[in-house]
């Protein structure tokens, strides 16, 4: 089992870590049909493009129940979405906890449960997937992932206050009797139907600032973290929030203009 341990300085990290996504599979009564597609593409892959890690949906594995829980146990970091009481998502989310592994678990804001998340990594994200509040739970959940990961170690706040001392995995090194042939260098698990280019391309540069917002103009170019790179044609003023439409490969959409992760200079 192998763990990482990263820097904040750095500004990008280690894309070879896998990041298990754990959504439902079938909507639940009075949920659009492909709503959790959306929830994935909009709100999670962008999200673990900020923290650096590759997520690969854990529906799309192709294991026997016992792989599967291996998999859970031996992923760097975890999502579970557990909206409309999403069990499969409960259940990784208790193994990982129950370990001490990195877990970060995300709902609704119409899922309501006896549960005291706000000490356990818990991010809320608004059904309605308006592009305002999709871009407020990405930043959430990518702050969430970095620091699932920084505090590796440190155990879950609330079994502490508790004084619950959980297992705590052991990483034991073999000793080879004979010096190992090198192998190819190992290729990093792909999500199959990533929407998104992944990793951040070379040509990205630092978060746009508030004076870097309102010297855009029509013509200047930007890097989305969901859309890639993009034209900008026009940008307006809307109930206080500067609003653009930008021309991405993938069609013309819009977005807000506002200092976060999200939107990057290009270089």
């Amino acid at each position: 089992m192998r763990f990482h341990y990263f820097s904040r300085t750095k500004k990008i990290w280690n894309m070879e870590n896998r990041c298990l996504i754990f959504l439902p599979t079938l909507e639940p009564a009075g949920y659009a049909a492909g709503h959790f597609g959306r929830v994935y593409d909009y709100v999670i892959v962008p999200a673990c493009r900020l923290a650096g890690v590759w997520p690969e949906r854990a529906d799309n594995l192709n294991d026997s129940p016992v792989d599967v829980i291996k998999t859970i146990i031996e992923s760097d970091v975890a999502i579970c979405d557990v909206s409309a009481n999403h069990v499969t998502g409960l259940y990784a989310l208790a193994i990982r906890q129950a370990l001490n592994l990195p877990v970060v678990f995300i709902k609704d804001g119409r899922t309501t449960f006896s549960f005291y998340g706000s000490e356990s990594g818990e991010v809320m994200y608004d059904d309605s997937l308006r592009i305002d509040t999709v871009q407020k739970a990405t930043e959430a959940l990518g702050e969430a992932l970095k620091n699932a990961l920084t505090k590796l170690g440190e155990g879950n706040p609330v079994f502490n206050r508790l004084g619950i001392d959980l297992a705590k995995p052991k990483v034991v090194e073999a000793t080879p009797v004979f010096e190992p042939i090198p192998l190819a260098e190992s290729v990093a698990p792909k999500e199959k139907s990533l929407p998104v280019i992944s990793p951040i391309p070379d040509y990205v540069g630092d978060v746009l600032t508030e004076d870097d917002i309102e010297k855009l103009k029509p013509g200047d170019f930007v890097f989305h973290i969901n859309h890639g790179k993009g034209e900008l044609k026009t940008a307006r003023r809307m109930s206080g929030d500067k609003i653009a439409e930008v021309s991405f490969d993938t069609g013309t959409k819009v977005v807000m203009l506002v200092t976060n992760g999200v939107l990057r200079r290009v270089l």
